[in-house]
């Protein structure tokens, strides 16, 4: 009688076990792909766009090339195959003609060989673009900080953010010149040390904030604090988590802590959080099949989704007054990670795949 309950028991959480796993990987989703008006490939972006950003003119600043300890063998071989690099890239939504060109770095101090950005944030600041950069490295992850030098398409190099507090940094969100927030991805830098973190739902991320001097943690634990991104108020901060697909609201304090103030919840994978500056709606790039993800950041040249949404928001800027899905693609763009908008223009990036510009007629 006890070994039949047991076993009950056993089957019970097995079935219960698996059949978690098939709703998070999301085997049983179906996806409806739509535009929201023409849409092609941007030409000259082929191993990644994974963050951007776009200025008041505009102008909008790609990373491009992305890699990291994290990432698997299957992933390492495709990215040295296509020859890949990183790169910063900037697209004028003035002028969507003209293409995508990639800025050149110059700077003495600059390190260039494992220079693998991801995250991104665009500071105007006095007249001067600004952009801090979250970068992977072999032995240690930075926050770059460039000056953009428009006559010579130049990326001026600044100053290198490091400390013991950043161990793998995804996102950036400048507040001042010296100052920023950044989310602390995971703990283990190692593929398989960061799979299992990540697999077992170790809550061993944080938001943290340079405050000019050094890293403080500003944020409870919590798993892949992913893309972050401030508020049109400057008040409240943005924060996805990609495990739990949502993205978390806080509040600013006077000391630069964060102060939980709701929780957003996604039928999809957020990934980056971008803030119109015109509507303070939030755009969202996400990955709405979670295996179709897993095989692709495997390996790129397996077939990942996409999606774009547009999370309206109230002027608060704290809760949500409704959603528009805007994009959704598994055709030809696989893996958004990212979307910008700009007088009715959309890019969409992709964590290692290619670029989207699309006009949009549904807003």
């Amino acid at each position: 009688m006890i070994l039949k309950t047991l076993f009950g028991i056993a089957l019970a959480l097995s079935i219960t076990f698996i059949f978690k796993i098939v709703m998070m990987m999301e085997y049983h989703k179906t996806l409806w792909n739509h535009r929201p008006g023409n849409c092609h490939i941007v030409e000259g972006i082929e191993f990644g766009s994974e963050d951007m950003q776009t200025t008041t003119s505009g102008l909008t600043f790609i990373t491009s090339g992305i890699n990291g300890v994290f990432f698997g063998p299957s992933f390492q071989e495709q990215y040295n195959k296509q020859k890949a690099k990183g790169r910063i890239m900037l697209f004028n939504m003035e002028k969507p003609k003209d293409g995508v060109k990639e800025l050149k770095i110059v700077g003495n101090n600059f390190k260039y060989k494992d220079f693998f950005p991801h995250g991104i944030s665009v500071l105007e600041d006095k007249g001067k673009v600004l952009l801090f950069v979250v970068v992977h490295r072999a032995e240690e992850d930075t926050v770059e900080k460039f000056e953009f030098l428009e006559k010579t398409l130049e990326l001026k190099h600044l100053k290198t953010y490091t400390g013991k507090l950043a161990h793998i940094l995804n996102d950036v969100a400048a507040t001042g010149p010296d100052t920023f927030y950044t989310t602390d991805f995971g703990y283990y830098r190692s593929f398989l040390g960061h799979f299992m973190e990540n697999l077992l739902g170790l809550h061993f991320g944080h938001v943290l904030y340079f405050n000019g001097s050094d890293f403080i943690i500003v944020s409870e634990p919590t798993i892949m604090a992913n893309g972050i991104a401030l508020a049109k108020n400057g008040k409240l901060v943005y924060v996805n988590s990609s495990s739990k697909r949502k993205m978390m609201v806080y509040k600013r304090e006077t000391d630069h802590r964060l102060t939980k103030v709701n929780e957003i919840e996604f039928d999809t994978i957020p990934d980056n959080p971008v803030v119109d500056p015109q509507t303070g709606d939030v755009l969202q790039g996400c990955h709405p099949i979670g295996f179709k993800l897993m095989q692709h950041l495997n390996n790129p040249i397996d077939p990942g989704a996409s999606q774009v949404l547009m999370v309206h928001m109230e002027k608060s800027g704290a809760n949500v007054t409704g959603i528009t899905e805007l994009f959704s693609d598994d055709l030809e763009l696989y893996g958004s990670s990212v979307a910008t908008l700009y007088k009715n223009r959309m890019l969409i990036g992709t964590v290692c795949h290619k670029m989207m510009y699309c006009e949009v007629k549904v807003l």
